[in-house]
């Protein structure tokens, strides 16, 4: 979407990517093939282009696809209109993975594995998502194991999955319910056990959803005044769903109002129950959870992984409940936990390791200012590097799903370059 906006605004656009030409714009998320890996999103919020609203739908019509404004379309046609989208304007492809950045020059400088070396009047860091972590408990040993999947979302990952062993999934978010799915697919003949902390499930869409009758405003620095009043406000609307949406655009607003104190508390006690009720999953993927849960084929847990070893079929998976430990054979794990942070990601640290970054206040990602500004090690912000999307989580917190960010692209586009 970056590339996009640039581009229609008559930048000259290097992108470095290390996906093959015909997978580019697609990301993670969308170069799924599987049909019931479905948008949390309704296809009118969808639109890659920030002046045109509607440019999804209408590019669905366009392919002739069923798909209108209140439907959640496969993940896969919407990463085919990314990369339709994205071939219709001019840039160069750059296919490498950026390791380094050097910014003490005339102009910034991307270092590729292999020591290429791309130069430009601005960088833009739009590094997606990055692979999931996995919990501290996995070990080398169970890493290297046939049967541990670290990465779902790698192409043909799930393959070697046996479908007649019971599998752990880590996680109970939206990646675990993908992988629940896709696993079913296969005619599994074992159950699936989705475990994390408090095992929670993310909510469901209403089919038809209710307009929201008010406003919503607040301007206190506690995270504990800001969620009452959330409620409150909830409990005035028709379905809470209601408050949550109208909430979105004022999110950014709200976290940089809390303090750093209060930002951490949310972050511990509260984040998790927000995640499932602001990332919904569309309600024919809960129908689907439901049956699969009915049927036995999937059961979700409340538990933290104390400790998981290689076991004589597998593996051995302590899980610590509120009132006691239990140990269970699995014949395979996947890592459900979701992507990781920009931090993480080996640009990343090698941006903090330089000192052309710092971590934001809250330890969650790399800081930058308002305008999404890369902070350096000394406070500083960068008139020349500039991140966007999930790149900024942390010291944004809005700042992961389309809308938001293809009006940060747009706004960047409205920048010059020598600005």
């Amino acid at each position: 979407m970056t590339a996009i906006h640039l581009s229609k605004a008559g930048e000259r656009i290097v992108l470095v990517d290390p996906a093959a030409p015909d997978a580019l714009g697609r990301g993670a998320a969308y170069r799924t093939t599987d049909p019931t890996h479905l948008l949390n999103s309704r296809a009118a919020a969808m639109s890659a282009l920030a002046d045109a609203p509607t440019d999804f739908v209408d590019w669905c019509r366009d392919q002739g696809l069923p798909i209108g404004p209140t439907d959640f379309a496969p993940r896969a046609v919407f990463g085919d209109y990314l990369h339709d989208r994205l071939s219709e304007v001019g840039f160069e492809h750059v296919r490498g993975v950026a390791i380094r950045l050097e910014d003490n020059q005339e102009r910034p400088s991307v270092i590729l594995r292999g020591g290429q070396t791309v130069a430009g009047d601005r960088v833009v860091l739009a590094l997606g998502h990055g692979a999931p972590a996995g919990p501290l408990s996995i070990t080398s040993a169970v890493r290297t194991h046939p049967y541990y999947v670290g990465n779902p979302w790698t192409p043909g990952a799930l393959d070697r999955v046996p479908g007649d062993v019971p599998v752990l999934l880590i996680g109970t978010g939206l990646t675990a319910l993908d992988v629940a799915m896709s696993l079913s697919n296969r005619g599994r003949r074992a159950p699936l056990h989705a475990v994390s902390r408090r095992g929670l499930l993310p909510q469901p869409h209403l089919e038809i959803q209710p307009k929201a009758t008010g406003g919503f405003a607040h301007d206190g620095t506690d995270a504990g005044g800001l969620l009452r009043a959330v409620r409150r406000y909830a409990a005035t609307e028709p379905d809470w769903r209601c408050a949550v949406d109208t909430l979105r655009p004022q999110l950014d607003q709200l976290w940089w109002q809390l303090s750093v104190d209060a930002r951490r508390r949310f972050l511990q006690h509260v984040a998790a129950y927000w995640e499932v009720h602001r990332h919904r999953m569309a309600p024919t993927v809960a129908n689907r959870v439901t049956a699969l849960r009915d049927s036995g084929a999937l059961f979700t847990h409340a538990a933290a992984i104390h400790s998981i070893r290689r076991g004589e079929r597998g593996f051995v998976v302590t899980l610590r409940f509120r009132n006691k430990d239990e140990s269970w054979p699995v014949g395979a794990i996947v890592n459900c936990t979701g992507p990781g942070g920009a931090a993480t990601s080996t640009l990343g640290r090698a941006l903090l390791d330089d000192g052309l970054a710092r971590r934001d206040p809250t330890g969650t990602g790399l800081d930058v200012d308002g305008h999404g500004r890369l902070v350096d090690r000394d406070g500083g912000a960068s008139d020349r590097v500039v991140a966007i999307g999930p790149t900024r989580r942390g010291a944004w917190w809005e700042t992961t799903a389309v809308p938001e960010i293809r009006t940060q692209a747009a706004a960047l586009a409205r920048v010059p370059v020598a600005a």
